[in-house]
Formats: C-alpha cells, structure tokens, sequence
C-alpha cells in the first residue's frame, strides 16, 4: 500500500497479552500508514492509557475474540472510561480477530465497541473483523487463508483510518466467505494441533488419564 499521509493524533491499543501476536501485528500494518503510537493494554497502568486516548483524535482498538468479546482486561479499561463520560467525540475504529474462520463468531467485539461509542461520547467509525486470525499467530496477513480478498480489504480500512473517515462492515465481510464442512473439519484439526503444541511448549502437559479411560 501507499503511504498515506496523516495528520490527526492516533492512538494504536492492543488489548492482548502477546507483545507480538495478529492484534499488534494488525497495529503495525496501520502504524507504517498513519504513524500512530502503539500502546499496549497489559503494560501501561490504566490511568496513563486514559490521558493518551484523551489527547488522541483517533483511538485504534485490537484484541484477540475470547469467547465472543475482548479480553477481560479491555472491558475493564472501557468501565474506566466509561466512569469519565463524556468523551469529546473521539473516533473510534474496533479491530477484533479469532480462531475460527466465521466473522459473526467475533463480530459482538465490535459490537460492544460500538455501544460503548455511542454511551460514552466517541464517534463509532467502523470495524474490521478478522476469521482465522489466530491461525497466522503473529505472521503477515499475506499467510491468512483468504489473503487474496483479506489484505486489499484491509487497506482498505487503513485508508479510512487515515482519512478520518468511516469503514463499512462490507470491507470485512464480503473478503471472508465461510468456509464449507470439509475445509471447517481440516481448519478445527489444524487449529486443535497448534493448541496442544503450544501447551506442551509452555509445559502445560496434562497427565491425568482420560475420564473413561479403563486403564
């Protein structure tokens, strides 16, 4: 994409707790654009992160979809903000992205977002909602499995990030068509071996017998 010039105070937040997964990965890709500042929610104390989206005219949320919303942490920093109501009309665009390749099984994130625009005095501008986002775990959205319609959908929405103006939700929806019952299969075996690979990298190896186990 071409570098797009930016002239307003943006705040990037990540609400996840990887340094260097697809939420900040996703930030990244619109601070080569807007030359935001990128805050990570579970690094700052939340009275420092309020001051920054004060002073910002554009705030930029992304987090990972943990059970149909953001992270427990976002939600917390949004009752703050909330307690500080009225906002001064702030824009504010809602990245969400998860494991499974739906949109609507992590739309309600920005759903959330936007409700909580419309209480607390922000100017809602739209959202991206990304299916399959853990499965690139950090890596380029070139590697997601809808690249070819994701990534030109995507810039899209940074270029409305840069010009202050409003991203409709067909930019994510028509770039992500479901799946079929085949490809859900493979996706949920593929998706379940990352897990468990993952757990015993950390050492969270469960040694207990399985429930019905006869030995």
């Amino acid at each position: 994409m071409n570098k797009t010039t930016c002239l307003q105070r943006v705040l990037l937040l990540s609400a996840s707790p990887r340094i260097k997964g697809t939420s900040v990965m996703l930030l990244e890709r619109i601070r080569k654009q807007v030359q935001g500042e990128l805050v990570h929610l579970y690094l700052e104390e939340t009275e420092t992160i309020l001051e920054k989206m004060k002073a910002a005219e554009t705030i930029v949320i992304s987090g990972p979809c943990y059970i149909n919303g953001y992270p427990g942490a976002l939600q917390r920093l949004l009752e703050a903000a909330h307690e500080k109501a009225p906002w001064e009309g702030q824009k504010l665009y809602g990245i969400i992205n998860g494991g499974m390749p739906y949109v609507h099984t992590h739309r309600s994130g920005v759903d959330s977002l936007k409700l909580f625009s419309s209480q607390c005095g922000f100017s809602w501008m739209g959202g991206f909602v990304l299916g399959g986002g853990a499965m690139l775990d950090g890596g380029p959205l070139e590697k997601h499995l809808s690249a070819k319609k994701v990534v030109p959908a995507f810039e899209q929405f940074v270029k409305c990030i840069a010009e202050g103006q409003p991203s409709p939700d067909a930019l994510y929806e028509e770039a992500q068509t479901p799946p079929g019952k085949v490809m859900t299969h493979v996706f949920a075996g593929l998706l379940s071996f990352m897990m468990s690979r993952k757990l015993k990298k950390y050492a969270y190896v469960l040694k207990m017998r399985r429930p019905h186990s006869k030995k």
